[in-house]
């Protein structure tokens, strides 16, 4: 239990540190995604809101031509959006390779090389996020929860594995993963346990609660309200037991966007804590498998 808040404190410590170079690196990564995201919803909404108008022109009595404009102005939200997200996944890995720099000097630097330890390896590295989105999918079913909770513990180290041991192909990560926490399930689950609860309830409880005392949330949830005021709020209220009005629903869209920021911007603090713990337990197998230490030290 100590070694678990251990690793727990030193990541934080290492991210809060760095905090300002780590929100400089996931800036784009995480924002691009939520304004890519906003363009497509305000661009369509303010479209589909004069399109009766734009309709009296005989040239827009075409589906296709409609279809073509709304493709054309949220185009460029999908190309950000997509763009972010691409380097939101690059990200998982490329902040354990600047692990090692950090641990030693504290601090990070060239984002740019650490970033191309992954991208030089881009369809292994796409390879190992088909099969997560492939089990994934199979998990959502109601009947594998339990056990796809239980290979998403033994799976947890999956890019460390990548980015540490580069002889691994996209199944020998998973394989390996899991021989690394053979073993240690209860720790990691611990581990896992707490790093959760402190980046996706605790910090977002604290932003709620900021946001809803200093007021700033009401006005954040303007815009959408005359988005969702538009939506058969009466339709749903008749089929729920608790009645929710469209300002409710922009608020909650508003503490779903600040959430998603919380999350992705917390990201390097929780791949320093998997990390970490992958090289506890690499050296405490070293005495079995030394020259796996040797390689895992020299990346």
């Amino acid at each position: 239990m100590k070694e678990i808040f251990k690793i727990f404190w030193q990541s934080l410590k290492l991210y809060s540190g760095n905090f300002t170079s780590f929100l400089r690196y996931m800036a784009f990564p995480v924002f691009g995604q939520v304004l890519g995201l906003l363009w497509i919803i305000g661009i369509s909404f303010a479209y589909i809101t004069y399109l009766p108008k734009m309709l009296q022109n005989n040239l827009m009595n075409n589906f296709s031509i409609i279809f073509l404009i709304l493709l054309l102005i949220t185009l460029p939200g999908f190309f950000v959006m997509l763009k972010a997200f691409w380097e939101y996944l690059v990200a998982y890995g490329a902040i354990n390779s600047m692990l090692d720099g950090l641990i030693k000097s504290g601090r990070i630097y060239d984002f740019p090389a650490h970033n191309e330890v992954i991208t030089r390896k881009t369809a292994k590295f796409i390879g190992v996020w088909f099969v997560i989105s492939i089990l994934t999918l199979i998990a959502l079913i109601p009947i594998f929860w339990i056990f796809g909770a239980i290979l998403f513990v033994y799976w947890i180290l999956v890019f460390q594995v990548f980015v540490f041991e580069p002889d691994e192909g996209v199944i020998g990560c998973f394989k390996r993963s899991f021989q690394i926490i053979k073993g240690k399930f209860g720790q990691t689950f611990l581990l896992l346990l707490l790093i959760g609860l402190f980046t996706n309830w605790f910090l977002p409880f604290i932003c709620e609660q900021f946001l809803s005392i200093t007021k700033i949330l009401g006005y954040l949830a303007i815009p959408f309200d005359s988005v969702t005021v538009l939506l058969p709020l009466s339709e749903i209220n008749r089929k729920i037991p608790t009645e929710i009005n469209s300002l409710m629903l922009a608020k909650q869209i508003v503490l779903s966007f600040a959430n998603f920021i919380i999350l992705g911007l917390t990201l390097p603090m929780r791949s320093i804590c998997w990390g970490l713990w992958y090289k506890k337990n690499v050296k405490a197998k070293s005495k079995i498998d030394k020259r796996l230490l040797q390689r895992a030290e020299e990346k």
